[in-house]
């Protein structure tokens, strides 16, 4: 990797300070699998989100970012691999038991898991509300996602890529622990009625895209401070509840424009994030000490890899940026 020219050292790039393992301060998962958006008549292609990611990641940065005068270096990524099982309900098990190692490593890495269908929230929130339970900390989770998803399990009692927040919401750790819930940017074209009864049933909060872009400004000095609308209305979330809380932020990347964001199962055509309100997002969310873990679900490279593979990988980064800066 030295020797390519994309690493010159007066460039250098995420692959200089990527390395297998669990080690790093962000830890990488990948969760390989498209079957739960099979199983919600979605398109085919996501299980080759992590490895098209891949692709895209070492040759993105630089390390020392100028503009908000950030540097990586110092920093290590651990890519943690792919998850393997024989099937799709071994691999969900997997997964949370992966999250859970992670996130109860004595360096306290923010585990990154990278997707396949939006299912895999699922099983990233269990994981979670089990480091939650071991911690005594409060769980709450940001579903930023044009849809809601909680519709229920298949007509064969399966989960699926339109059930995980239903299976979060109906969970008994999660409801012990008088969990908070947030459906962020959802677009009023993508949801049916009762789902939104549903989801303000369970106690959850809706931020409509619409709410989002109602919302005024205002600038501060800083280069670090929000300069979107979506920016300043997650930060403000986050910034309502205290220490004792802990938060899983859940980004599935058809919540943004088909214009910046086209390589996904269910583009969004009716309006949605801009590329720079979710590389804020990003930022912010890996900023802040309560927040414990970030997934990206819905890439689908068989529809589009480039355009949406840099977009995403630039989030990565972003993310990774705001983590060395708390």
């Amino acid at each position: 990797m030295a020797e390519d020219p994309l690493f010159k050292r007066d460039d250098p790039k995420l692959g200089k300070i990527i390395e297998d393992g669990i080690h790093g301060n962000v830890v990488l998962i990948g969760f390989p699998f498209d079957e739960g958006v099979i199983r919600n008549f979605g398109r085919r292609g996501g299980d080759y989100g992590p490895d098209s990611l891949r692709r895209f990641i070492p040759k993105i940065g630089p390390l020392i970012n100028p503009e908000l005068n950030i540097s990586l270096e110092g920093f290590l990524i651990s890519d943690y691999g792919n998850i393997q099982a024989e099937n799709f309900e071994k691999a969900h098990e997997k997964l949370a038991a992966k999250v859970k190692t992670v996130l109860s490593k004595p360096h306290h890495p923010v585990p990154v898991i990278v997707g396949g269908g939006n299912d895999e929230s699922w099983s990233n929130a269990s994981g979670f509300f089990n480091y939650c339970l071991e911690n005594n900390f409060t769980p709450v989770v940001v579903n930023i996602d044009a849809h809601l998803d909680v519709r229920q399990l298949d007509d064969e009692g399966r989960l699926h890529s339109g059930c995980p927040f239903r299976m979060i919401l109906e969970d008994q750790r999660f409801q012990g622990m008088n969990g908070k819930f947030f459906e962020f940017a959802c677009q009023g074209s993508q949801c049916a009625q009762a789902h939104v009864n549903y989801v303000k049933s369970k106690g959850g909060e809706l931020i409509w895209m619409r709410e989002i872009r109602r919302r005024s400004l205002e600038l501060k000095e800083s280069l670090r401070e929000p300069i979107t609308q979506a920016g300043q209305a997650l930060k403000d979330i986050i910034a309502r509840f205290p220490e004792n809380h802990r938060f899983f932020i859940s980004f599935d990347v058809d919540s943004i424009s088909s214009a910046f964001c086209p390589g996904v199962s269910c583009p969004s055509v009716d309006g949605g994030l801009t590329a720079e309100e979710a590389l804020e997002i990003a930022f912010l969310s890996g900023n802040s000490n309560k927040v414990s873990l970030m997934d990206m679900s819905e890439y689908n490279p068989a529809v589009e890899d480039y355009r949406t593979g840099r977009l995403l990988a630039n989030i990565f980064y972003y993310f990774c940026l705001g983590v060395k800066s708390r």
